[in-house]
Formats: structure tokens, C-alpha cells, sequence
């Protein structure tokens, strides 16, 4: 039986949660986006006014998102998948490869986070930092899009492309590739 909760992703928490708020910062996918009104879950699982008051207060500190989980699973640590993506770049070949990853990851159902390096100059400044040296260009500074696991760099698209060719996504993003995956099939032959 499956059951609504309250979740925060700013914590690490949840399972297949869906942010309901948006920001010039980032924005965050996952399996389902919802309005950025309060669904009919949270109708039913905040029945008094007490649990209203707690829930709107807890909004303010860190984003609200609305988690499915089942009634006997405790809370699980989730990694997050940060995308560096530049929204008005004027080459028509990073913005193929930034929708590439993207789709790639929304059509797999792989949570994750699209950090915008044209609005945000934190955002920039934080994905050029944190590129390590022997994975940026012999001039300039790294193109978008960049792909991270929380602080931990994962590769450029290159990388991206190369380990979807080879069926290895998950390992590349640091994580478990779903039971019944080509991955994981993959995986279990490799092992056996």
C-alpha cells in the first residue's frame, strides 16, 4: 500500500520525490513534476490545523516535495544529479547535447537537477571550480553540459555519450542501475 509523505531533497530524503518549487537557480526533476499548488495527497495526509501550520513553516526553511513511499520503507539517501546547462548559449551544438543528456535522463526517470550557468553566476563560477584539471579544454574554461553526482564530477557529454553507448549510464552517474535494466543485466554477467 502506497502512502503520501512529507520529504526534504534538501536533507537527502525520499523517494521518488517531485520539488514543488522552481527557482532561477536550478530546477529539479524527478519521476513526476507536480503544480506548484498543494496536490490532493497533502489534502488528505494534513488533516489539522497544527499539521498545516508545521508543514507551511518547514516550506520556508527548504524546498516541500511530496514523496511516494511505502508504508513499511523508511527514508533512503538519495543522490542527486546535477546537470550544468547554459540556457541561451548560441551554439546549437551544446544545446543538442545539453537536450540530449536531459532527455535521456527524463525519459529514464533519473532525477536530477538542471543548473543554468547563463542566469546564475554562482552556478558558473561553481561548475568551472569544480571541473577537475585534467577534464577541462587546453584553453578556456568547460562547456556545458557537465554532469556532477551531489559535489562529485561524473564527465562532460563526451563521457555522458560514451557510457550510454556502452550501456553503463548508471555507473557513470554513481548509481544503481533498476533491476531488469540492460545495465543490470549486464552487470550480472559481468559478475557471474
Amino acid at each position: 500500500m502506497m502512502q503520501s509523505s512529507l520529504c526534504f531533497p534538501g536533507l537527502g530524503l525520499g523517494l521518488q520525490c517531485s520539488e514543488l518549487s522552481e527557482s532561477s537557480q536550478g530546477r529539479r526533476r524527478d519521476s513526476g513534476e507536480f503544480p506548484f499548488h498543494l496536490p490532493p495527497p497533502f489534502s488528505s495526509h494534513l488533516s489539522s490545523t497544527s499539521s498545516w501550520i508545521s508543514a507551511f513553516a518547514a516550506a520556508a526553511l527548504k524546498p516541500l516535495a511530496l514523496c511516494r513511499t511505502q508504508t513499511t520503507a523508511a527514508f533512503v539517501p538519495r543522490m542527486v544529479i546535477r546537470v550544468y546547462i547554459a540556457s541561451s548559449s548560441g551554439s546549437t551544438a551544446i544545446k543538442k547535447k545539453q537536450q540530449d543528456v536531459l532527455g535521456f535522463l527524463e525519459a529514464n526517470k533519473i532525477g536530477f537537477e538542471e543548473k543554468d550557468i547563463a542566469a546564475n553566476e554562482e552556478n558558473r563560477k561553481w561548475m568551472r571550480e569544480n571541473v577537475p584539471e585534467n577534464n577541462r579544454p587546453a584553453t578556456g574554461y568547460p562547456l556545458p553540459p557537465q554532469i556532477f553526482n551531489e559535489s562529485q564530477y561524473r564527465g562532460d557529454y563526451d563521457a555522458f555519450f560514451e557510457a550510454r553507448e556502452n550501456n553503463a549510464v548508471y555507473a557513470f552517474l554513481g548509481l544503481t542501475a533498476p533491476p531488469g535494466s540492460k545495465e543490470a543485466e549486464a552487470q550480472a554477467k559481468q559478475q557471474a
